[in-house]
């Protein structure tokens, strides 16, 4: 579900800020607004810029760079308005976002790929950072849909995956129950 109204996506973008409430360059926020295709990168430029001139959002620097955080002018617009934008887009972005800050400040990428196998498909997941492979997990599907959706759940939920499978591992099964 793509946004496309302007108000919107205002309310999309001080949503993300106001709830990671730190201060972040434009490369970090604009990665945030597109990672999950609700917003298009021009329309995340013009409403972003729009935001800042009705200071909204503000520019500071730190160390020379350029870093931008909601002001409470912002954050008293969002809190009257983010009820117009959809629960399941709020929870899926706010949780993306958190991811990738996360992955961000530690490094960590997470990758998956589908291979056709002879006659089955061989999915290949992992989280890696930039010194080691945390975890790596390969499997062998019959079927190209169930590979597919097994996929897009490891993309979406890798660190709980990662989790459960240590719990698993280590004999802490209340762990799954928990989540």
């Amino acid at each position: 579900m793509e946004l496309t109204d302007k108000l919107e996506i205002k309310v999309f973008i001080l949503f993300l800020m106001k709830n990671i409430n730190e201060p972040l360059d434009i490369v970090t926020i604009n990665d945030l607004m597109l990672q999950d295709a609700f917003v298009n990168y021009f329309d995340f430029s013009e409403c972003f810029y729009d935001l800042l001139e009705s200071k909204q959002v503000f520019e500071t620097r730190v160390n020379g760079e350029p870093l931008y955080q909601i002001t409470p002018e912002g954050i008293e617009a969002v809190e009257n308005l983010e009820d117009s934008l959809y629960a399941s887009v709020k929870d899926k972005a706010l949780r993306s976002a958190l991811r990738l800050l996360a992955l961000k400040r530690h490094g960590n990428r997470i990758t998956s790929k589908i291979t056709e196998n002879g006659d089955g498909y061989t999915l290949e997941t992992a989280i890696v950072d930039n010194e080691k492979t945390l975890f790596r997990l390969e499997v062998y599907l019959t079927e190209e849909d169930y590979a597919k959706r097994l996929k897009n759940n490891f993309d979406e939920k890798a660190e709980i995956i990662y989790k459960g499978a240590l719990s698993l591992l280590s004999g802490d099964v209340n762990f799954i129950f928990n989540e």
